[in-house]
């Protein structure tokens, strides 16, 4: 399809908005990191990942509404491949090919494309199938997120790129519920509602969860329910993302989400 090696050595190229990487012979295994600067020449662009020459994965730049035409704007990127075979791609939108704004600025507008590993090492993008965003490297312990990055995810089942954002539900004092159709966030601050649960909350009671449960509003469209446990669901064909019927991953998961673009429903 493509021939953009010219010597096996070669570990990654980039072409336009198509990352090459080699993964063959003496390439598996071998950690590298680049930083790039991405033109964009689209309205929504996307980034083509290819290992040896084939496509694995096509993340989509969607826009926030406050900057909803990015070309001639710029992603200034940092691209890794670690030993292990993952792949790691973020960056930074800017105005200026040179420079970009700080996280502490007002116009900082940063994104992170799902983490996933090479072919050499499949069986662990297996073993993420469901799991929640610290698992999948989207979030990381320790380490707070700013609200003006956004994840780029792949849905587990249909492979499309869909953007989310999210809020730190701890430091907001607040829980999350998805609808049932996944597509819409309520946010319940803390003492709303009696016995609701908390986050990092791991002994949760089941009658008192279906009690706060019961109170809640019910989703926009009139369809289904707010409950603790709905999945986060691809909003193309509603499979789950983050699937809590893993009970267990639920309290864990402090960082509500909701499509890019959706705000979240506020009780």
């Amino acid at each position: 399809m493509f021939q953009i090696f010219k010597k096996k050595s070669e570990r990654l190229k980039i072409s336009g908005f198509n990352i090459f990487i080699n993964n063959q012979n003496r390439n598996i295994g071998e950690a590298i990191e680049i930083s790039h600067v991405f033109e964009f020449t689209q309205a929504i662009p996307e980034i083509n990942i290819l290992e040896n020459d084939k496509i694995v994965k096509i993340f989509k730049i969607e826009p926030l509404k406050e900057n909803p035409d990015i070309s001639g704007q710029y992603l200034h990127s940092s691209i890794r491949i670690l030993a292990n075979s993952a792949v790691m791609i973020d960056g930074i939108i800017s105005y200026n090919r040179n420079d970009f704004p700080k996280w502490t600025d007002s116009d900082y507008e940063a994104i992170r494309l799902q983490p996933f590993y090479l072919s050499n090492a499949d069986e662990h993008n297996k073993k993420l199938i469901g799991k929640g965003l610290f698992e999948r490297g989207l979030h990381f312990i320790g380490t707070i997120t700013p609200s003006t990055v956004r994840n780029i995810c792949i849905c587990d089942s249909c492979n499309h790129s869909f953007t989310i954002r999210h809020f730190h539900a701890g430091f907001s004092k607040s829980q999350y519920f998805y609808s049932s159709d996944g597509k819409e966030t309520l946010i319940v601050p803390y003492g709303t509602i009696e016995n609701m649960p908390v986050q990092l909350q791991e002994n949760i009671d089941s009658l008192k969860l279906q009690v706060v449960e019961e109170q809640l509003p019910i989703p926009s469209n009139g369809i289904g329910a707010f409950n603790y446990y709905n999945s986060f669901k691809c909003p193309y064909c509603l499979a789950p993302y983050i699937d809590f019927k893993n009970k267990a991953i639920r309290p864990k998961e402090y960082y509500g989400n909701f499509h890019i673009n959706q705000l979240p429903k506020r009780w």
